[in-house]
């Protein structure tokens, strides 16, 4: 479904134009119809990722593709829905005038009917008419995640969809993730929080300072958490009760630490 080739994405930085790897020769699968979650420190490279996979920026080297095509063809983003990190609209507009706009872009046949579906599926529905600015963050985040889905896309590619959420905006927004797996739709996510991982993903990959540490299965990462957790002494304070937090937490600060 979506293939990751040996990426590397770099940056030129300070007055003499130094390269500074943002990604380094990442290989990734994400696999049809499963959850995957993309874990890592803030600045480890996820967001730069995502934003190659949706083809916003250009790999320095590599490839991607996306059922097939290059992440840089048009093609490629025919059946795929993103919800960018930091979501904005013109805030003079109503909810309802976003989604309309963004149905005319795509083409959409149908559009009332989809329209109603994805403001519906979003919990946004009752806000369609009040002015963007008067949005709250987890309002407008719901708003951009209704355009992400709008046309039903089979891909959804979603960049911290978590963040700067309130307790029940998150418990909402996961059960909104959990109903789109139960449709078999391909999610990869990124998050910096790790209670994310064993509600909601399939398969989790762990990028730190743009290099992938980890990339497997939940009940394999499991397995691997459970043997951490027997070797560790148990008088030491935890960072998290979970053991599978716990070994993802241990393994990015090793490796961040390592890389500094």
């Amino acid at each position: 479904m979506i293939e990751i080739n040996n990426v590397t994405k770099y940056f030129r930085v300070g007055f003499f134009g130094i390269k500074k790897n943002a990604v380094s020769n990442l290989s990734l699968a994400i696999d049809k119809g499963k959850v995957t979650g993309f874990f890592g420190p803030n600045g480890a490279g996820k967001s730069t990722t995502i934003k190659m996979i949706v083809g916003l920026i250009k790999p320095s080297s590599g490839n991607i593709k996306i059922n097939g095509y290059s992440s840089l063809d048009y093609k490629a983003r025919n059946k795929l829905g993103f919800l960018p990190e930091n979501p904005a609209f013109s805030r003079g507009l109503k909810g309802i005038d976003i989604i309309k706009y963004y149905s005319k872009i795509l083409n959409i046949k149908n559009h009332k009917d989809d329209t109603e579906r994805v403001l519906n599926l979003t919990g946004i529905y009752y806000a369609r008419n009040t002015q963007i600015h008067k949005y709250s963050k987890g309002m407008t985040q719901r708003l951009a995640l209704a355009v992400s889905l709008l046309g039903d896309p089979e891909i959804l590619v979603f960049d911290e969809p978590l963040s700067g959420l309130d307790p029940i905006g998150r418990k909402e927004f996961k059960d909104i993730i959990l109903h789109l797996k139960e449709k078999e739709k391909t999610i990869f996510f990124s998050s910096h929080i790790l209670a994310d991982s064993k509600e909601l993903c399939d398969k989790i990959a762990v990028l730190v300072n743009g290099k992938l540490l980890k990339n497997n299965s939940l009940s394999s990462l499991e397995n691997e958490a459970d043997k951490f957790y027997e070797k560790i002494d148990k008088n030491v304070n935890l960072e998290y009760k979970n053991p599978l937090e716990n070994y993802l937490y241990s393994l990015m600060m090793n490796n961040n630490n390592n890389n500094k």
